[in-house]
């Protein structure tokens, strides 16, 4: 409100001399009078502010924004400042650049008026309400809240939610004139300010005066939230925070500032900085610091302090709020590293208060006796499990990637709103689904321990499951369920490498089906004495019956020929030996009734039969050895091939150096009898072992050395005859280390590279390869020997073949496959490169898309700093759908899969769902085993077991389904893919309503699960 000041009118006298002289006469009257009217005007304005609450009001008006689509063409964000920091405003160019970076865009954005764009690059916050509980927050599809990393519970929403004796007590410390009836500026305690000022010019002149705080409430919240550090630096970051906590109290006009007033209490009572526990982060708020330094809630707290009665909560709750309005002033030091200080400290103000008569004297008494209790740790665990939150947590790590913020920790203070695809409702009923197939009441129910492919009698507490599921939508492939029953942070469905079985066959038959539309694009044009020729020169059967195909099948279209080529017959027979991976391997198929028959490519994916992908992917191996840039047949046959000598050369050198690296990690760091133990193993105690060794070891040999050593490492003195028939039998001169290692049955580097370590300890593996270059050209020597050809030839078909996976991989990569290199064997075919559940449901999207890659929807809208002069909306820019198979392939693949639900390994899922259903399956027994020369097993050591099966339904939804057991624990377990398949047939109800919610689908195979529910 504006209150006029009149000051009188006076009549100038005439110009006679004597009247002249009476007027002067008055004069210091008149200025005196004058003064009296202006100080009483200065007077009343310092008491209510009405001259600078009109101009602070009119000024604050035209500090305005809107939010307009699209980039702003006017907008600046803060440069420092706690809470601009923390929430993420003043790095909102560097996030949303790059969010943009990742194919999002600007959607809509705050336009800022001139004076207020003005405002904030002066360094002074802009006047607006700021939020209390702000955070990452998580949506679903609907809207829905999933995550909320701010605690509101832990904040005051308004001021008749503190209890007025909390507010008595932060006014008597911090601001005894905030009185919410009172007129006048609440940001400026004038005496307060002028007396801090006088203070601090005195300490500046290099007097001894304790410096004294002139700051309100209003003023220490701007200076803990938007000054550096949180802290008054100099007397222009103190004029900044006075007229930014003015401009806040004068932003609705004069009339609101009792509410303000109000607002600046609540405001305080949440942002007030209270330092960081060990593992927890910074603690800003009363109820966020009850929680995290005492273990309190602020409700309790609140309940308590609300109570007439002095009760022992009542105390307990008031002393330790008490204690963090006295710790504000120095946080660090009273919470962290000097509590007595505390507890002193607010046993004063406790004294005080009662003096002023804001303490019951009952409670005062009370509060000496009352001890501060501190946790030992803030326990930020989650309400909700792990496996409840593992959709949160993928989107979460999503959004680590996509802002390249710190950690989760940092993610979670953002001030953002994040919309994503989660169905929230499906999400919960299959994590909860999930969940309970670890109670062995639920898997009697379902009928799931009848079989041992399915869990049989074997505990179902050790099984994890997995389940993604995507929809195809306009925009693209929307995740709508990431769930998995691992209680850990762990994510199943995309963080670990699990060998998945057949579902590879999956990928081969992929790949097989996208050379055959390529030969198809190649070989159809061409005439038939072309196709002949082709034929006849082609170096691999595929090339080969392509060829001769089109030369029967003339005008066929790309359609009929890959039917065609799935209709290609191969033996299932298991009595074949075949080199790869660098030996000779045998495979056996899941069912002995197959190892007889004959089948075509598409029986052999119904069915799952590996010999028949065993002999599909050799094919697939020699299309791509025959278009290697060199003659493979050449190079083998050819003894002065030019290639041939530096190939060996190469594979030697590989070989070398992986012998030296498992020397330097087995025995790196071992005392010498420590090495020479592990080295020798059960030998070591075998005086010619050591005597080896000795003559390997060591350059410069006496007979009085030898003697020393031996008994070194025996314990005992050897007789000398002994020592004398070692001394003849391992000194001669002539022997290297090859001879060496030949005689120890080990490696001759490995031999050599013990020796160095045995006498150089921590030598670095840099500096052991190094000197190596002799000790590597001595062991690799026999290989380049004419009588050791066919040692040259198993490495050179070895290499050959490790050429023509990775000639083959960047296929697979494109179609999803996640690992930088295949394992060169035939056994990829069949699970032996290992695979992802979340990689094969994006190979399973591009198959029901017509072959074309949609982009993966997670996250569609980021909102940052809603409701603020910063707001930013991000939304996933339209991307153009990839180009991956040929659309006929795809079309083969997917009435390929159908046939595996309707005659195949899956079948038992036919009729579950009212739309067409498609998918592989795979079980893996995976297994880590050692070989004796004739190739029988030596050891076997359980790994893990898995079950999977990847599918489609319908033409919109597609996904994977995982049961895996780990450890040595797996070796239990009996179950195959049809588990998992089982589980999508109880669950065909519960996604039926999502994709069809207005059908009727009945209950069918989810008749067992509704029961059990």
């Amino acid at each position: 409100m504006y209150w006029p000041i009149h000051f009188p009118r006076f009549a100038l006298p005439s110009t006679s001399v004597s009247s002249s002289r009476g007027y002067l006469s008055r004069r210091p009257l008149r200025w005196a009078l004058f003064g009296l009217l202006a100080a009483g005007a200065l007077a009343y304005e310092l008491q209510t502010s009405a001259v600078q609450g009109r101009l602070l009001a009119y000024y604050a008006s035209r500090l305005s924004y809107e939010i307009v689509p699209g980039a702003s063409p006017r907008i600046v964000f803060p440069e420092t400042g706690p809470a601009d920091e923390i929430r993420g405003y003043k790095a909102l160019p560097l996030l949303s650049r790059r969010a943009v970076e990742m194919g999002y865009r600007i959607a809509r954005q705050a336009k800022q008026s001139a004076a207020l764009a003005r405002l904030i690059r002066w360094g002074i916050s802009p006047p607006y309400r700021e939020p209390a509980a702000v955070g990452l927050t998580v949506r679903d599809r609907r809207g829905s809240v999933l995550y909320q990393a701010a605690h509101p519970e832990r904040y005051f929403r308004d001021f008749n939610e503190i209890p007025p004796l909390l507010v008595q007590t932060l006014l008597f410390i911090e601001n005894r004139e905030l009185n919410p009836q009172a007129q006048g500026n609440p940001a400026i305690e004038w005496d307060r300010l002028l007396k801090a000022s006088a203070v601090y010019a005195l300490h500046k002149l290099g007097f001894s005066v304790p410096l004294e705080g002139g700051s309100t409430l209003a003023v220490q919240l701007e200076k803990f939230r938007h000054s550096a550090n949180g802290r008054t630096n100099s007397a222009a970051d103190k004029a900044r925070q006075i007229l930014a906590a003015s401009l806040k109290a004068y932003r609705e006009g004069g009339a609101a500032i009792a509410s303000w007033k109000r607002s600046i209490v609540v405001d305080y009572f949440n942002a007030m900085p209270l330092a960081a526990p060990s593992g927890y982060g910074e603690v800003y708020g009363l109820g966020e610091g009850l929680h995290a330094w005492f273990g309190m809630s602020l409700k309790d707290v609140t309940a308590a302090l609300n109570s007439p009665e002095v009760t022992p909560a009542k105390v307990a709750a008031y002393k330790h709020a008490l204690a963090l309005i006295a710790s504000v002033r120095a946080p660090t030091r009273y919470l962290l590293h000097d509590r007595a200080a505390l507890e002193d400290r607010t046993q004063r103000f406790a004294r005080a208060l009662a003096r002023a008569g804001v303490l019951d004297a009952r409670l005062a008494r009370a509060l000496e006796r009352a001890p501060l209790r501190f946790v030992s740790s803030a326990g930020q665990i989650p309400a909700a499990s792990f496996a409840e939150r593992k959709a949160i947590n993928a989107v979460r790590t999503d959004l680590l990637g996509l802002l390249a913020v710190p950690g989760l920790h940092d993610l979670d203070r953002l001030h953002l709103q994040v919309e994503t695809t989660i169905d929230g409702r499906l999400q919960r009923e299959i994590s909860a689904f999930l969940q309970k197939l670890h109670s062995a009441e639920f898997v009697e129910a379902l009928g799931l321990n009848r079989s041992e492919r399915l869990l049989g009698g074997a505990d179902p507490t050790k099984v994890n499951y997995s389940f993604l599921l995507y929809e195809r939508t306009a925009a693209g492939n929307a995740l709508r369920v990431h769930a998995d029953s691992l209680d850990q942070p762990f994510d199943i469905n995309r963080g670990v490498k699990l060998e998945l079985g057949s579902t590879a066959k999956l990928r081969t038959l992929a790949h097989y089906l996208e050379l055959m539309a390529l030969l198809y694009r190649e070989l159809a044009p061409l005439d038939l004495p072309a196709l002949q020729r082709y034929a006849g020169s082609a170096e691999d059967p595929l090339s080969q019956w392509a060829a001769e195909t089109l030369m029967r099948e003339r005008g066929a279209d790309l359609d009929t020929f890959l039917q065609l080529a799935l209709e290609r017959r191969y033996s299932a027979s298991p009595y074949e030996a075949f080199f790869t991976g660098g030996g000779i391997h045998t495979f056996q198929n899941f069912s002995a009734d197959e190892n007889g028959r004959i089948l075509t490519v598409r029986e052999a994916l119904q069915r799952s039969t590996n010999l028949v992908f065993i002999r599909l992917m050799r094919d697939l191996v020699r299309f791509h050895q025959a278009r290697l840039p060199y003659d493979a047949a050449r190079l083998l046959a050819d003894l002065d091939h030019p290639l041939r000598r530096s190939m060996l050369e190469g594979i030697a050198e590989e070989e070398s150096r992986a012998v030296l690296r498992r020397a330097h990690k087995k025995y790196r760091g071992l005392a010498p009898a420590e090495l020479v133990a592990r080295f020798l193993e059960k030998r070591a105690t075998s005086p010619r072992h050591l005597a080896m060794l000795f003559f390997a070891w060591n350059s410069e040999r006496e007979k009085g050395d030898l003697a020393a050593w031996l008994e070194r490492f025996l314990g005992k003195p050897l007789p000398q005859t002994e020592i004398d028939r070692l001394w003849r039998a391992y000194s001669n001169p002539r022997l290297d280390i090859a001879d060496y290692g030949y005689l120890l049955s080990r490696d001759s580097l490995e031999v050599w590279g013990a020796g160095q370590l045995f006498h150089e300890p921590n030598l670095s593996w840099e500096d052991l390869f190094a000197r190596s270059a002799d000790a590597r050209r001595i062991s690799s020597a026999w290989l380049f020997k004419t009588r050791n050809r066919r040692a040259q030839e198993v490495r050179l078909r070895t290499r050959i073949e490790r050429d023509a996976f990775a000639r083959m991989t960047p296929y697979w990569r494109r179609l999803g496959f996640p690992f930088d290199r295949l394992v060169p064997s035939y056994a990829t075919a069949i699970g032996n490169s290992s695979d992802q559940p979340a990689a094969l449901a994006d190979l399973m999207g591009i198959i029901l898309n017509d072959g074309a890659r949609r982009p993966a929807l997670v996250v569609h809208a980021l909102r940052f700093a809603e409701g603020t002069p910063y707001e930013t909306v991000l939304e996933a820019a339209p991307k153009p759908q990839e180009r991956i198979l040929d659309a006929a392939v795809a079309r083969a693949l997917r009435a390929a899969l159908a046939d595996v639900v309707e005659q195949g390994t899956a079948r038992s899922l036919k009729g579950a769902f009212r739309m067409p259903v498609g998918g592989k399956t795979g079980s893996g027994d995976n297994r880590f085993e050692t070989f004796n020369r004739f190739g029988n097993v030596r050891t076997s050591r359980v790994v893990s077991r898995t079950a999977t099966f990847v599918f489609y339904i319908g033409d919109r939804y597609f996904g994977v389904i995982s049961a895996f057991v780990d450890g040595p624990q797996a070796g239990r377990y009996r179950f195959t893919s049809a588990l998992p398949v089982s589980l999508l047939r109880f669950l065909a109800p519960v996604i039926s309503e999502q994709a069809a919610p207005d059908s009727k689908q009945p209950a069918l195979a989810g008749e067992a699960y509704a029961q059990a529910r």
